[in-house]
């Protein structure tokens, strides 16, 4: 205990001698060093909940920001413990956007005249965008298990809390497509299957290659601003810039398949109108809104992972 006291005197006579010296160094280091410590604060929040945590154990503040580079930034922990929490924040954020980005496109789909593909895809990225902050202390804002896969297969993720998140994911979108067909009814559905997606006649093959693209867009960028340390500075803002990517995504993909990017979006509406609706549709391409986005998401994860130092 004293040898810790000493050391700490002795670096603050030096921080105060160098600041008398010249004034210049004490806004460099001094800054560096509050940034530092506001900076892992923000992440410990941001992600200790979700399953995994910074490694914060015993040692200088350099020493640790060396580990946490070193390590990738997370460090999966030793307890495997379901945060039921988090999968609770997932069903709702699920069912929320389900609600409100399908409902956006059954209200608005092929009106002549209007700009619905771009009110419609603004709706996506910006109910991911507050989703992802309003749940985001709780379980990281996935919101997608193409997303919570690419955590799990790169070690960010426990595979028990990525499985129970998943299947958090899948209800909440049933539930809300459920709540859907009570606020639109079939026959003044504007989609005609409750905002599911569908790959045209012979477009099989464009639909998965944009599907796998997109993802990779979307799962890259959730990457470089929430688990890459170099971008621990931006991370307040990481939810804006995933939002951006889902509206990116859904301006390009909305022609071609109604645009996915989420399998668990894709898959709750689709099981309801099957059960509900008058024209059932058909899963018989419902594969490619599985295969193109979770491929993508696990390249992605890969290729941000590779990059990182």
């Amino acid at each position: 205990m004293v040898m810790h006291c000493s050391s700490f005197a002795i670096i603050v006579l030096t921080a105060i001698t160098l600041a008398s010296s010249e004034s210049g160094v004490c806004d460099t280091v001094g800054c560096d060093v509050e940034d530092h410590v506001e900076t892992v604060s923000l992440l410990q929040t941001s992600f200790e909940t979700s399953g995994v945590r910074i490694d914060l154990s015993a040692g200088s503040s350099m020493e640790q920001e060396q580990t946490v580079h070193e390590q990738g930034r997370l460090a999966t922990t030793d307890d495997e413990r379901l945060n039921l929490r988090a999968v609770a924040a997932e069903f709702i954020a699920m069912t929320l956007f389900v609600i409100i980005g399908c409902g956006s496109a059954m209200g608005v789909a092929k009106v002549e005249g209007s700009a619905w593909v771009l009110q419609v895809a603004l709706t996506f990225g910006f109910a991911i965008s507050s989703l992802a902050y309003a749940i985001g202390s709780y379980s990281g804002g996935q919101i997608n298990c193409a997303v919570t896969l690419a955590l799990v297969v790169t070690g960010h993720l426990g595979a028990i809390q990525g499985f129970a998140n998943f299947v958090a994911q899948m209800l909440g979108a049933i539930l809300g497509a459920i709540i859907l067909t009570a606020m639109y009814p079939e026959e003044h559905d504007k989609t005609g299957g409750l905002g599911a997606n569908s790959v045209p006649e012979g477009r099989t093959f464009h639909a998965l290659v944009g599907e796998f693209t997109m993802t990779f867009l979307l799962v890259f960028v959730v990457f470089e601003t929430t688990v890459n340390p170099a971008a621990a500075p931006n991370s307040v803002v990481a939810a804006l810039a995933i939002g951006f990517a889902v509206f990116l995504a859904h301006s390009v993909l909305i022609p071609l398949d109604g645009c996915s990017i989420n399998p668990t979006r894709s898959f709750g509406p689709a099981l309801v109108r099957k059960f509900i609706y008058k024209n059932p549709g058909s899963f018989a391409d419902h594969w490619v809104f599985w295969v193109g986005p979770l491929l993508g998401a696990v390249c992605a994860a890969g290729v941000s992972t590779a990059m990182q130092p």
